[in-house]
């Protein structure tokens, strides 16, 4: 079993791995949406130029 000061030292990693995860999802989210706006957009674009 992990002694406490390195349980310690674990959970810290473990933290900063989510906070890291975290943000890459939020950057990835803020991509997606933007896609889907600009292709949302592409499309009232072509249905209203017909």
């Amino acid at each position: 079993m992990l002694s406490k000061p390195d349980k310690s030292k674990e959970m810290k990693e473990l933290i900063q791995k989510e906070k890291k995860l975290h943000k890459e999802i939020k950057e990835d989210f803020k991509k997606i949406s933007q896609k889907i706006n600009d292709d949302f957009e592409k499309v009232k674009e072509s249905k209203s130029s017909q």
